[in-house]
């Protein structure tokens, strides 16, 4: 009996936790890898570079499953958004909850 008790709580860990009234999908990832740099490609990190001495930075990184990761920047005072593509091309990025990001 003991030893199924713990399977739940096993369970219950993997579950995403709700945090501030939004589902915490991460799993405890951080919102930008570690090994950033070593994951974008080299056209990725030109654009980058350039859009860095605008002010705009790396806001998050998704990583959908089965599918390439995702870069958002941001500009400096958060209004806007881009995904910067595995070619180093930029589009507007508008699938963001604003509320998540304060």
């Amino acid at each position: 009996m003991k030893e199924s008790s713990q399977e739940m709580n096993a369970v219950e860990d993997m579950q995403p936790k709700n945090v501030g009234g939004v589902v915490e999908r991460r799993m405890r990832m951080p919102p930008i890898p570690d090994d950033f740099s070593s994951l974008i490609t080299h056209e990725q990190r030109i654009a980058l570079n350039q859009k860095q001495q605008f002010g705009w930075f790396v806001k998050f990184v998704r990583r959908p499953l089965f599918q390439p990761m995702e870069v958002v920047l941001s500009n400096p005072d958060g209004s806007e958004f881009l995904l910067l593509e595995t070619d180093g091309i930029t589009r507007p990025f508008f699938n963001v909850r604003t509320d998540d990001l304060r």
